[in-house]
């Protein structure tokens, strides 16, 4: 009940009496003259109930501490023997209130301001710079300066009081000390928020990283300059991975493997994403890969874009960010499983970054023995890549914790409004390989790849390409890993006209107790057919002209010309030619006059 009495009146005596110091205090701050005061008023408290409070000399004090800790009041002490120091003083000291309350430190001259416009730009410079000077050697260099201009030199703490821990002076040069872009630069830069694209293939980001898998042996040979001798020797190697990313459901499409980052390896993970997805995407992102300005590069971007898909081509890792994350993704979460996984990049600073040395020698040892080559890197890496694309992303991320699907599953059942849908012909004309030859033997092609002769024949079905191509030159379009079928073309320009597709002929083997003379029978059917259109044709030509040479006439042909002719069969080759309208009845006819109205007809 005392207590809460002594706060009554302790709260009431600061409110009246703390003003009565304020025009001791017009030196200072606002917020600095109103705590000064409020701690005089304190003190004022003391002297006037000491006397007549009751206890011990000291329970004032031990009462009144609490209260001042609770009302967090500044420059009085709330240690209540500190307190009853300041009472000391006045007792026996002819020092007033004002004397004893003031700013700490003040007084001594180790306290003043030090205040050099021209010691402060120096370190300003240094600090802005894009050296990224330490402060200590920042520090040492100025000191140096101030000794040979007779300057003051400035406390160590005055560089982190006045520049280094200051949020201004960190704001003002954060961006000029690390490089715009950096990673340690990003808090000091704002962003611009984005969504994510709305449907599958609205967007597709392409971009390689190198397989934080153990490194593998190759042998590599080289010229010695001296000798001019080859000389062997195994060097370790890391592949690359080059990936396809859908925006929208983060499926991974297509990936491919090499030893470097080169247009062939780009194109072979772009052609397995085509093929996979069976479209072609709106817009297509990918960096400055080597290669890139290839001239295979080039007509590749250029038939592409025909086909309806927007190429952003940009070296900044914001206009691709989300493929630079799935790297990540792929190595925190799916990488951990695999024994052959070394580690994240020599950049990241996580505790769990990198396996242990020990790990690393022993693990070695074992991929050795095992036979760890490049076809078993490939391996480990698609297992993983697919384990990703097939896991729930609820699995692994709290962000999309309440998505029970995969990546794929995301895909296949997102609606795909703004893409292009491709055959098998578009996607040979975007990235098979080329040749061109001239048509002959009717619609035969005999041609060699990879040092292997192959013959290919254009079905009877596209015999008006056969005839009307014939002796000329034309492109064909094939894919290495399936040459069963390959695709012909004629250049317009820089783009290719589609005309067919030609199957690869099955060879006879006339020798030997596997003799099999099937292929030759099929030929020959081929063969027959196209010479009989060819003959059809050819009297379809020379039609009713035959009937007007006299003496000169073929009975035959003239005979089978009149049978076409007037041949009712709806199989005629020939069709009954009609007068214009005749299909109109007066009614109809009417209409169209009185309506103003046309049909096509």
């Amino acid at each position: 009940m005392e207590f809460t009495q002594l706060e009554e009146r302790f709260k009431k005596h600061l409110k009246l009496v703390s003003r009565n110091y304020l025009e001791f205090y017009r030196d200072v701050n606002d917020i600095q003259r109103a705590a000064l005061s409020k701690a005089c008023a304190v003190l004022d408290f003391i002297l006037d109930e000491k006397d007549g409070y009751p206890g011990t000399a000291n329970k004032l004090y031990k009462d009144l501490s609490p209260i001042l800790a609770d009302m967090d009041l500044q420059y009085i002490p709330h240690n209540y023997l500190k307190l009853k120091e300041k009472i000391t003083i006045l007792e026996t000291t002819d020092k007033s209130i004002v004397d004893i309350i003031q700013l700490p430190r003040t007084g001594n001259n180790n306290a003043e301001v030090y205040n050099d416009p021209e010691v402060f730009s120096w370190v300003m410079q240094m600090y802005a710079n894009d050296y990224t000077y330490s402060q200590e050697h920042i520090i040492r260099k100025v000191t140096q300066m101030c000794r040979l201009t007779l300057k003051k030199e400035p406390s160590r703490r005055w560089y982190g009081q006045t520049i280094f821990e200051q949020p201004k002076m960190q704001f003002l040069t954060g961006a000029k000390r690390y490089g715009s872009g950096s990673r340690k630069a990003q808090i000091f830069q704002g962003y611009n928020p984005k969504m994510n694209a709305l449907y599958a293939g609205d967007c597709w980001e392409m971009d390689a990283t190198r397989v934080n898998m153990i490194a593998h042996y190759v042998e590599v040979v080289t010229i010695d300059k001296k000798t001019g001798k080859e000389k062997k020797k195994k060097v370790e190697v890391y592949p690359v991975i080059v990936a396809v990313r859908d925006v929208h459901s983060g499926d991974i499409l297509g990936y491919s493997f090499g030893y470097s980052e080169n247009h062939s390896v780009y194109l072979e993970a772009m052609k397995m994403a085509v093929q996979n997805a069976g479209y072609l995407p709106y817009e297509w992102v990918t960096d400055r890969f080597p290669g890139h300005n290839k001239p295979e590069m080039i007509d590749f971007f250029e038939r592409a874009t025909v086909q309806g898909v927007k190429f952003t081509i940009s070296s900044h890792a914001n206009r691709k960010a989300r493929i630079e994350r799935w790297f990540r993704t792929l190595q925190d979460v799916f990488y951990m499983d695999s024994k052959y996984f070394y580690g994240e990049g020599i950049q990241s600073r996580n505790k769990y970054a990198h396996r242990s040395a020990d790990y690393l020698k022993r693990i070695k040892k074992e991929a050795a023995k095992e036979g760890w080559d490049f076809q078993k890197n490939i391996e480990e890496v698609v297992q993983h890549v697919e384990n990703y694309r097939n896991t729930n992303l609820s699995t692994y991320s709290r962000t999309h914790k309440t998505i029970e699907h995969s990546p794929a599953e995301l895909h296949h059942f997102s609606e795909k409004p703004n893409v292009t849908f491709v055959t098998e012909a578009t996607i040979s004309m975007l990235f098979g390989l080329r040749k061109k030859f001239t048509l002959k033997h009717n619609g035969q092609i005999s041609t060699e790849i990879v040092g292997v002769e192959f013959h290919y024949a254009i079905s009877p079905a596209y015999y008006d390409i056969i005839s009307n191509y014939h002796g000329k030159e034309v492109i064909m379009t094939y894919d290495l890993n399936d040459l069963s079928l390959c695709y012909l073309w004629e250049k317009k320009g820089k783009l290719l006209k589609s005309l067919c597709e030609a199957e690869l002929m099955e060879q006879a083997q006339t020798y030997g107790p596997d003799k099999n003379m099937r292929p030759i029978g099929i030929g020959e059917m081929r063969e027959a057919a196209i010479n009989e259109l060819k003959e059809k044709e050819l009297e379809n030509m020379i039609g009713e002209d035959s009937l007007l040479m006299g003496r000169y006439t073929d009975k035959n042909k003239a005979s089978a010309f009149e049978n076409s002719y007037w041949d009712a069969d709806e199989n005629s080759s020939i069709p009954l030619k009609k007068a214009s309208g005749d299909g109109l009845s007066p009614d109809t006819l009417e209409d169209i006059i009185l309506r103003n109205t046309s049909e096509n007809y």
